[in-house]
């Protein structure tokens, strides 16, 4: 349980944390990049939203995203969805799910406001700097991300191409060439993508879970896959 904010003029005290640890003090001065956003498996994104104040609050939750290259700021922040009003208990947290899935597009940043309109409002919307009821995500693509899938080690290495695409190369157990070598752009917040080994055909999936984590699937069409979590090893 993370330290209450003991300020008895802020019973409420909402925050989406920029790194493990963070009690809220703002504005940030190094960088941030929030431990408690996530994408589930369905693609719809989740926020970890906690409570360091000293009563019950119900808090507002709204997802948004901002295009590549574009500042974050308001004129740039398309809302994406909703999570249902969360009750969130004296120095909890509480996990909320957009109610809308993050499918497509371009938008490589992910916002997520969180928020009593009275008791604990936003001062500095879509300021994840200098307001700690707003939260961001951004994609982890660039960098090396290594984990298990089933029995053997893997390694996706993922740098940047021309024309906003990347390439990754994956790498089992150590090997000096990847299994895998590719050039492509990504759907939304995931790469998936057909390789034909001999005679079978085998679907690679490739997602973000959060800022140092990203979800590997490889299996047959129609059939069962294996599953691992990558953690980001190099930037």
């Amino acid at each position: 349980m993370l330290r209450r904010v003991r300020e008895l003029h802020r019973p409420s005290y909402l925050i989406l944390r920029a790194r493990p640890g963070d009690t809220g003090d703002r504005p940030l001065a190094a960088p941030f990049a929030s431990p408690d956003i996530m994408v589930g498996p369905d693609g719809r994104p989740q926020a970890v939203v906690w409570n360091l104040g000293f009563r019950e609050v119900t808090a507002t939750t709204e997802f948004y995203v901002v295009p590549a290259g574009l500042p974050v700021a308001p004129e740039n922040a398309r809302l994406l969805g909703v999570g249902n009003p969360a009750i969130i208990e004296p120095g909890r947290s509480v996990q909320v799910r957009c109610n809308r899935a993050w499918s497509g597009g371009q938008a490589d940043v992910l916002l997520v406001m969180a928020f009593h309109p009275d008791l604990d409002p936003v001062v500095r919307p879509f300021d994840p700097q200098a307001d700690r009821h707003v939260g961001q995500m951004n994609y982890p693509w660039v960098g090396t991300f290594a984990g298990r899938l089933g029995e053997r080690r893997v390694r996706v290495e993922i740098r940047p191409a021309l024309q906003g695409l990347y390439r990754l190369r994956l790498y089992e157990n150590g090997a000096g060439f990847p299994r895998c070598d590719r050039v492509m752009k990504p759907n939304g917040h995931r790469f998936h993508w057909l390789e034909v080994e001999g005679e079978v055909r085998l679907f690679f999936d490739l997602a973000v879970v959060n800022n140092n984590r990203l979800a590997l699937g490889v299996g047959p069409r129609g059939g069962p896959a294996e599953k691992g979590v990558l953690d980001r090893v190099e930037a």
